[in-house]
This record gives structure tokens, sequence and C-alpha cells, in this order.
């Protein structure tokens, strides 16, 4: 019996064994490929989906940004706007419209400050503009038209052609007159010392009596008050005390000496110990970082001690926060944000304006994820932030900083 149905056992046995194998290779199979599939579905929903979708709304910010650019659009069509601000029959809500977007416009693109001195007969209107009395002409008008010039004389050939067409002596004539507004004279008075900073001019501005003009602006009244004019007198009258005796005998007896007044006072301030390190870091915004940098060693250590942590994760904290506070200003603010700047100014085309703002869109992407890496190193680097954030503002109260004045005081003044 044993020997009869033994064999047919045996092979019954074998063939379940192999049927279980075979369905467990494949069972592991398909697992296998699903996994896979899994795998490719999540690379594919994670990466490539919000990657695509980000570049629709990049292309859409693209477009409307570059279409709706104010720089641009004045450049395309500046002969339009051109005429249309010399039509002395323009009506004066559409005059007031049209210089308004002119300035604008002429802050945002560099091509456009130049086009503008270039266009025959516009300058000169515009300083038609700042005295006229016309039915057409309103206030904000005028101001709009000295916000004009101010934009133009911010690049730096249009400073060398201001200067050799004697146009810096209209301006020097304009915040001398007791007729100019004070922000037109608070707005011309920042376009001479924009003038100022290229040395060519100096010999120039010099005979023209620049020091005793921007004196005696900052003295009128306490709204003109301004940090850069101040500094821009003192480094001129140092700059000018140096030129030769003959250029010195043309200026009249009192501009020679608030000139030797001015360079007395800069000499006495690059006397003071850290002048240069100092003077170079407000002017250069460094201390803004330095600001950030020292927030987030001290937020680093309050939090530290708050949560009574040890010696060794008080330190990390101090030292990571104080990295990350520092060096994310340098790098979004010095860097990302002034690159961003330059590259906008000397942008002309709809096309170029197009490429760069879908490319500053496309860069943002990762920035979520880097937050993530910035997070995981410093966790306290947003508190570090902020304390950094008041103490610089702060800082600007306490020395009254430009940064903090206003216009409003001075556009409700005559």
């Amino acid at each position: 019996l044993i020997r009869r149905f033994a064999p047919a056992a045996i092979r019954s046995l074998c063939s379940s064994s192999a049927r279980a194998a075979v369905r467990a290779n494949s069972g592991s199979a398909a697992a296998a490929a699903t996994e896979a599939g899994d795998a490719g579905g999540s690379f594919f929903h994670r990466h490539i989906i919000p990657l695509g979708l980000w570049g629709i709304v990049s292309l859409n910010i693209g477009a409307m940004f570059s279409t709706g650019d104010e720089g641009v659009q004045v450049l395309l069509h500046l002969s339009e706007f051109a005429s249309g601000v010399m039509d002395h029959a323009n009506g004066r809500t559409r005059l007031t419209d049209m210089l308004e977007r002119v300035a604008r416009g002429s802050a945002l693109n560099d091509t456009l400050k130049l086009s503008l001195l270039n266009e025959p007969g516009l300058v000169d209107r515009l300083f038609e503009l700042l005295t006229s009395t016309a039915p057409n002409v309103s206030s904000t008008a005028r101001n709009h038209a000295a916000k004009i010039l101010e934009n133009m004389t911010g690049s730096s050939e249009a400073q060398l052609a201001f200067v050799s067409r004697g146009l810096h002596i209209c301006m020097i004539d304009m915040v001398r007159s007791e007729q100019t507004s004070l922000y037109i004279k608070k707005t011309l008075a920042t376009a001479l010392c924009n003038l100022s900073a290229h040395q060519d001019n100096l010999v120039h501005l010099a005979r023209a009596g620049i020091v005793s003009a921007l004196h005696d602006e900052q003295a009128e009244s306490p709204l003109l008050k301004r940090k850069k004019v101040m500094i821009a007198l003192q480094k001129l009258g140092d700059a000018i005390s140096r030129l030769s005796d003959e250029e010195l005998a043309q200026l009249s007896q009192s501009e020679q000496q608030l000139v030797a007044q001015y360079a007395e006072m800069e000499a006495q301030t690059a006397a003071q110990p850290m002048h240069a390190i100092s003077s170079t870091l407000i002017e250069s915004g460094i201390i803004l970082y330095l600001h950030t940098a020292v927030g987030g060693a001290a937020w680093g250590l309050f939090e530290s001690i708050r949560l009574r942590q040890s010696q060794a994760a008080l330190v990390q904290n101090v030292v990571r926060t104080c990295l990350v506070t520092c060096f994310v200003p340098i790098l979004l603010v010095g860097g990302i944000v002034s690159a961003y700047a330059r590259l906008n100014k000397s942008t002309d085309t709809i096309d170029e304006k197009f490429k760069l703002y879908f490319a500053s869109c496309m860069v943002l992407y990762p920035a979520g994820r880097l937050l993530q890496i910035v997070e995981r190193f410093a966790p306290l680097w947003l508190g570090g932030h902020i304390v950094g954030f008041v103490s610089f503002f702060v800082y600007t109260l306490y020395t009254e900083s430009d940064l903090l004045k206003s216009d409003h005081r001075l556009l409700q003044s005559k």
C-alpha cells in the first residue's frame, strides 16, 4: 500500500510546493513593482508637478509685470510722454498723471534717465514747471517735475551732462529762490549732492556756489535738514579746499569761508577714532548686518538661559543664530535684492523684463527647502532677526537717520 500511494503523494506535494513558490514569487514581484511604482509616483508628485505648477505661476507673473513695468512703458512711448509734458495746453489731470508716470519710470530705468535728458526741450520744460503758475500746473505736478530731475541725476553719465550743459546753475538758483517750495528745495538739494559725487564736476559746482546754496538750504528750515546733505557739504568743503589757489581765488569771500568751515568739520570728523570704518559701514549698509548678527547672538543667549540649557547648547545657539542672522540678510538684501535692482534698471524691453521676472520667480522655488535647512541649523533665527531689526530701528531713530524722515510735512508746506 505504501509502495502504491507514496510516489503519488510525493508528486502531489512537489506540485503544490512548486505552485506555492510560483505564487510567492509572483506576489513578491508584484509587490516590488508596486513599491517601484509608488516611489516613481512619489517623486513625480513631490518634485515634477510642483515645479511645473510653479513654472506656470512664474510665467504669468513674468507676463504681468513685464507688460506693466512703468520704466519700460515710458521708454517705449517716450515721444508721447515728452510731447504731453511739453504741451502747454495739456489738461491739469492728464499733465499731472503723465509727470507721475515719468517720475516713477525714471526711478526704475537707467536708460530712461539719459533718454529724458537727451529729449529736445524736455529738461527746460521740467525747470519751467517748477515755478509755473499756469492753471493746468498743480503743486503735485511741480513736485513730480522736481522728482524727475532728481532721478535723472542718479546716472553717472547724466551727472556729467547736467553740469556740462549748465543745468546745475538752474538748480542752485532754484534752491536759493524764496519762491521755491520746501519740497522742491529738498529734492533739488539731493540732486546737487548727486552731481557732486562725480569728481569731474567739482570745479564747476564750486564756481557756481554750491556750498553756500546747500548751506543756506539746510539753515532755512528744520524740515529740510538731511544727513546726506551735511555729509556732502563736508566732503565738498574738503575737496574744494584742495583746489589750486587760482581756482579758490575765483570764489567769493563768503564762499571761501564756508568752504574752510566745512573742510575743518570734515577734518575733525576724520580725526575721530574708527571714523573711516564707521562711515564706510553706514554708507554701505553693513551696519544693518552687524545689528542683525548681534541681535541673533543676544536672542540665542537669552533663550538658552531661559531654557536652562547646557553650556555647549548655549554656545551652539549663540554662534549658529548669529551666523544665520548675519549672512541671511547679506545674501538676500545685500546680494539678491541689490543684484535684482541693478538688473531691473538695466533692462529696457518687455522681453528682457519678462526673462528677468520669470527667472527671479523660478529662483525663489527652492527657498522653502532652504528655509527648512536654516530652521534645522538654527531654530532661533527668526527671533534673532526680529531683535536685530528692532535694534537697527532704534539706532536709526537715535541717530536721526534720513531713513525715518518723511516728506509729508514738506508737502504740506508752501
